[in-house]
């Protein structure tokens, strides 16, 4: 839905800088990721991810009242809302995850469950443009309620044994910082993620120059379909491929080759033609699925049930927040700069950040504990 709003609001206003606004206020919630991450670990979190849905579901059939471009504000309300949704439902999903699965099984199912929001991503554009193209965005609006509502049924018939919350025991603001705390403790997830974080900062910059790179390209701003789902391609065999690279090389190496991809990716983008732009969207794909599992794996190994929460929103604070900031001065700067200028960076980004990482890999401490073993 967040992919079709941005078309929506490009095709009624014509603007990039407008249609990237979406995006930001889509990651912009992602800055209360430590409240959610309490939340998380002091509610059952599956009754917290029906909730969620089921809300969702009621809201989206308002974006049926935006036919005009005066009513555009409707689109940036929901897709706030939107990302309100994302950031509860990440810790929660995660720590359910991890109440669910034993530490070995998890290596392997985080790489299949992305995968299988792969596959969403990989069918989701493609569905969602062609439909906003023959029917409009309210039509769009309404098959994602649907998902949402459906989603909220499935959850419901999830059979898990889940600990009981904790009670608080500490001042709300402590409890808030105490997985990013952990996580900082931690040299290897410290390195991991301070890399990640700085390539997710600048991709966020260039996000909103991909509708740039269409009119360039003299694509619809519909097009964007084809491109998120050769993205989603590349994200799918990534997902599919993790848990078995992760048992051969360990997790700081998978994040490095994530980062050697963003930039081989960006890079493509760069270039005058239709094909090096899929063909980059495809490579860049294998990115973001390798940096997260990479974080997120270990985090949930070395993480006690009651605090898999407030990880879980601290490795999602640390990815994602700076999103809305990057996506928003993104937004500024493709008014005044060329698109292929902030793709160049971003290559140069990614890779400088992949040396940086494969660097570190060596020291002892940054080894897997399959490695260490060895």
């Amino acid at each position: 839905m967040s992919l079709v709003a941005g078309i929506w609001v490009k095709s009624l206003t014509g603007s990039n800088a407008a249609a990237g606004v979406v995006t930001a206020l889509v990651y912009a919630p992602s800055l209360a990721a430590p409240a959610a991450g309490v939340l998380a670990d002091r509610v059952r979190r599956k009754r917290l991810l029906i909730w969620v849905n089921a809300v969702m579901a009621a809201l989206l059939p308002v974006l049926l009242a935006v036919d005009r471009v005066d009513r555009v504000w409707l689109i940036y309300l929901l897709m706030a809302c939107y990302g309100t949704a994302l950031a509860l439902s990440d810790p929660a999903e995660n720590a359910l995850f991890a109440a669910m699965f034993d530490h070995e099984l998890r290596a392997r199912l985080n790489g299949i469950r992305l995968s299988i929001q792969e596959v969403g991503r990989l069918l989701a554009p493609l569905a969602g443009a062609g439909l906003f193209v023959a029917l409009g965005g309210g039509a769009v609006a309404l098959l994602d309620a649907a998902t949402f509502a459906v989603a909220a049924l499935l959850i419901a018939r999830i059979r898990v044994s889940e600990p009981p919350p904790e009670p608080r025991v500490r001042p709300w603001r402590a409890e808030m910082w105490s997985g990013a705390v952990q996580l900082w403790r931690t040299h290897d997830l410290r390195l991991v993620l301070l890399t990640a974080t700085v390539a997710m900062l600048v991709s966020g910059v260039v996000a909103p120059a991909q509708y740039a790179m269409l009119d360039a390209l003299r694509r619809p701003p519909s097009f964007l379909g084809v491109v998120s789902a050769l993205l989603g391609l590349g994200s799918l065999l990534a997902g599919l491929a993790s848990g078995r690279l992760i048992a051969r090389f360990g997790e700081p190496w998978i994040a490095v080759a994530g980062f050697v991809n963003s930039g081989i990716g960006f890079a493509l983008q760069c270039l005058p033609w239709l094909s090096a732009a899929l063909t980059g969207a495809f490579v860049r794909g294998f990115a973001l699925p390798w940096i997260v599992v990479a974080a997120h794996t270990p985090t949930q190994r070395r993480t006690p049930s009651d605090r898999q929460g407030r990880a879980a929103a601290a490795v999602g604070l640390l990815l994602f927040a700076p999103q809305p900031l990057a996506q928003f001065t993104g937004a500024g700067l493709i008014a005044v700069v060329d698109y292929r200028v902030l793709y160049a960076v971003a290559a140069l980004t990614g890779l400088v950040a992949a040396v940086w990482l494969a660097k570190r890999v060596r020291d002892p401490a940054m080894r897997s504990p399959r490695d260490r073993s060895l």
